[in-house]
């Protein structure tokens, strides 16, 4: 196996936290909605999946992996907006800034992809 660019480490790291995000917050966090309950752990799920099947593709050195890691880099960023804006559900931690942290995430996830395409 070649060795892997350093921009596909890097894209892999930030996929692997997200990964870890949704796995210890956001899909424990879904089984508390009420109606939406089954929806949200489906679709979080769904994401972690691509998530890790995008760090799949990386690891064998396939370019395909950052763009399927873009999906759920967008939905980091858009996420807060439908979970807690549309649909009114508050934080599960209370904290207003939390959202800060996923939206950040998606935003160097798409940034490095966008680099790791520019330079491979």
């Amino acid at each position: 196996m070649k060795k892997l660019s350093i921009y596909f480490q890097v894209v892999i790291a930030l996929l692997f936290i997200n990964l870890i995000h949704k796995i210890v917050r956001e899909i424990p966090g879904s089984m508390n909605l009420t109606a939406e309950g089954m929806i949200g752990i489906l679709f979080t799920t769904g994401m972690a999946g691509i998530l890790a099947i995008s760090i799949i593709l990386l690891l064998l050195g396939k370019k395909q992996g950052l763009l399927l890691g873009m999906i759920p880099a967008v939905w980091a960023m858009l996420q807060w907006i439908v979970v807690h804006v549309i649909r009114g559900y508050p934080d599960q931690n209370g904290i207003w800034w939390y959202p800060i942290f996923p939206i950040i995430q998606g935003a160097l996830i798409i940034y490095f992809s966008v680099l790791a395409m520019k330079n491979e």
